[in-house]
């Protein structure tokens, strides 16, 4: 792989998507991908820039090669960058298989989460980091979304995107894994007929449960809302009515994980 190729996966979502290599940038984002068992094609570091060095990385020497500033420039994604960049192969995990088996076997009171047309990568990431971290999420369902190694999502996931599990669904199976199987709440801003997050405790449904998170402009869209069973929203005392759809989804996790830890 030369340097115009990694432009051009850097720039090109079509070029991501029917390639078999991701574009890993950052220190921490490189560690995530060898936790998540991708497999290492190469390293570019730039010495005058990257300075962490160590074990680690003098192990896998025979993946490095050095460039200069200027060619790391043309490479790099990020205004700043840390001078470290990694090309891994593609790992084709086969979590709808898990799904499905899932589901024949499935406990109660599991969590799936799904994106359904958000646009900004950036709040993609967030989410998919905010997965990882609270870890009772079992799968994160995206609908019809086949670019999801955009630079801005590894990066605003901190390389989250390599260790949780992804299922990318077409409408179909959305209808056929998901619908009957899991109790689907929506995310609203209204509060009439709708259940106020603080007074409503999700663990008691015994039920397995998947949150639909819409577009950050147009909500969720109209061919999912039909399947919703109820909405829930977040109270808002200020004068803005809404908040950024990671937000959301961070207040409206975490309050789930406290309600299942401390039993409040």
């Amino acid at each position: 792989m030369f340097l115009k190729d990694i432009i051009k996966l850097q720039k090109s979502n079509k070029k991501r998507i029917n390639n078999n290599y991701i574009i890993v940038e950052g220190n921490m984002e490189i560690k995530m991908a060898f936790k998540g068992n991708l497999k290492l094609y190469k390293i570019f570091i730039c010495k005058e820039i990257f300075n962490k060095i160590n074990h680690d990385y003098c192990i896998l020497k025979k993946y490095i090669i050095y460039i200069n500033k200027n060619k790391y420039k043309r490479i790099s994604y990020r205004n700043k960058t840390e001078g470290i960049l990694g090309v891994f192969k593609k790992k084709n995990k086969n979590y709808l298989k898990k799904l499905k088996k899932y589901i024949n076997n499935k406990n109660n009171n599991s969590i799936v989460i799904i994106i359904d047309n958000i646009e900004k990568p950036g709040n993609i990431g967030s989410i998919i980091r905010t997965v990882e971290a609270t870890n009772i999420i079992k799968f994160i369902i995206f609908i019809n979304k086949k670019d999801i190694y955009n630079p801005n999502i590894i990066r605003a996931s901190l390389g989250c995107i390599f260790i949780v599990p992804i299922i990318i669904l077409n409408l179909n199976d959305f209808k056929k894994y998901i619908i009957n199987n899991y109790y689907l709440l929506g995310t609203s801003i209204y509060k009439e007929n709708n259940l106020c997050l603080y007074k409503t405790n999700i663990n008691i449904y015994n039920k397995d449960i998947g949150i639909i998170l819409g577009n950050e402009h147009n909500g969720i869209s109209k061919i999912l809302k039909k399947y919703i069973k109820k909405y829930i929203h977040i109270p808002m005392y200020g004068e803005i009515n809404s908040l950024n759809v990671s937000n959301s989804f961070a207040i409206i996790i975490y309050e789930i994980l406290r309600r299942k830890l401390f039993n409040i």
